[in-house]
This record gives C-alpha cells, structure tokens and sequence, in this order.
C-alpha cells in the first residue's frame, strides 16, 4: 500500500469514528474558514448522519412510531442509533437488529409486545423485498400423475414467512393501520403466514395449528406422503385426503408455491403461472 493510499484510508477511518463514535480527531484534518470552523462542519456531517438513520427507522416501522408516540419513539431512535451504528452498505438491513435491541433495553425490554411489534413490521418487509420467483398454478397439481404424489416435495415463494408470537402485537399493528384505538396488550399464542401476493402486495393471515405443521414438514424438505400422514394424526384417516389437498389447492391459490419438486425421474413440474 503507498503512503497516499495508506493516509486516505486512515482518513476514512478517522471519519467513521466521528460518525460512529463522536471521536472528533479527524477535526484537525478539516479545513475551515470564515463562514463555518472545522468542528462546524464535521457537526453537519455527524447530525446529517443521525438524521438519516432516524429517517431510515421512521420510513421502516411506522405503525410501531404511532404506537410509541413523539417521545417514546424519540427515546427509542436516540438509543438505538448510539447501541447500533450501521454497519451495512445498504441502509434496507439498518433495523433488523432493532427488535432484539428492544427486548434487551432495560426500558422497552418491560414490554415485550413492543419489540413483537417492531419483528412484525421487520418481517412485512422482508416479505415485501424477497426475490421474484414465479409461482405455480392449480393446474401445475392437476397435471401430475396419481403415482408421483407421493413423492411430491413444495418449495415456497421466498416471499413466504410464518410468524410466531405470544402476545397480539399483530391486533395491535391491525388496530393502528386502520386508525383505530388497539386493544391493551395481551398475553395469546398466534401464528401468521406473511407473504407477497402476485400483485406484489404484502399479506399475511393466520395459520391453523395444522396448516403451521404442514408448512413445516415441506419446508423440511418432508414429501406428500409424510405431510398426508400428518393431516390423518389430526383429522383421521378419512378425511386426510380431503383436508390436504383442500390445503394445497388453496396455497396454490395465494402463490404461496413456486415449484413441486421430488418427482423421481420425472421433470420437475416448474412454475406455471406469472405473478
């Protein structure tokens, strides 16, 4: 490395310390003049820098910024900023880390529905920003012979997420959203899928104790056979059958399958139909 190259990149480390840390001792690095001095003009660069962070938090959780409201919301940006300096190059990732840095605060940690709250928002966006798969159809199930279902494995659209919570930070979120007064928070076991639609909307409802473990089974890499076997430990065997293709057709429905895979030595039956 030559003695130039080695200064600048002492430079920038210098400047992301002012930035990250409030280490002002690139200051004497910085030429100033009549109008502003040097320390002037790093403070425009490091309150630019927390400006957008903050812009970034209130643009990516801004149901949890109603709930909370200005000063709570402020307390929350101020100590997240200071705990998490962004270390990524895209700023879309800055807040994932942000519900686990509300349940570890020794203010928010109190309570927890708040950082539920703020993982349902991450997740809505997760779901929103997933890659562009196509999906497969009804059709896609019709078409494959009987002696191939057994084997039949699903791989899901990326876009597709199941949510678990213990408390109703989703009513919460529902309530806001539709500028409601939301419900106290409460302790109750729930399950969401969320996902994005093919008019890449982002959806989510939630899951039957069934439906959850069927998701499970095919995200496991489990096959038809395992996933009927399933379905009649919880309906009976008679209505087995029934009951999972009912689901099946219905995932088919919302795009929630991009391929049916694990056929043996038939092709995979790609996807079908455009989002």
């Amino acid at each position: 490395m030559s003695k130039s190259s080695g200064m600048l990149h002492l430079r920038q480390q210098q400047m992301m310390a002012a930035l990250l840390a409030g280490d002002d001792a690139i200051t004497a690095h910085i030429a100033g003049d009549h109008n502003l001095d040097a320390q002037q003009r790093l403070s425009i660069y490091q309150s630019g820098y927390r400006l957008r962070l903050r812009e970034v938090i209130d643009n990516d959780h801004p149901v949890l910024g109603s709930y909370l409201g200005d000063d709570l919301f402020e307390q929350m940006v101020d100590g997240y900023i200071e705990s998490v300096p962004s270390r990524y190059r895209s700023l879309r990732y800055y807040c994932d880390p942000l519900p686990d840095y509300l349940k570890r605060d020794s203010f928010f940690g109190q309570y927890p529905h708040i950082a539920e709250l703020a993982r349902f928002e991450r997740g809505l966006l997760s779901s929103f920003d997933a890659p562009d798969w196509d999906t497969a159809s009804v059709e896609t199930l019709q078409q494959l012979p009987p002696e191939l279902w057994p084997g039949m494995q699903l791989r899901f659209h990326p876009s597709l997420q199941l949510f678990s919570s213990h408390d109703n930070a989703v009513e919460i979120w529902q309530a806001i959203k539709a500028d409601q007064t939301p419900p106290n928070p409460s302790q109750q076991s729930a399950c969401w899928v969320i996902w994005r639609n093919r008019e890449r909307l982002t959806e989510f409802r939630s899951a039957a104790p069934l439906e959850q473990r069927l998701i499970h089974c095919f995200i496991e890499g489990e096959n038809f056979t395992t996933a009927a076997e399933l379905t009649a430990a919880e309906v009976g065997e008679e209505a087995a059958a029934a009951e999972l293709l009912s689901v099946l057709v219905r995932w088919l429905e919302l795009g929630w399958i991009s391929q049916l895979t694990g056929l043996g030595t038939q092709p995979t039956l790609e996807i079908a139909e455009k989002p």
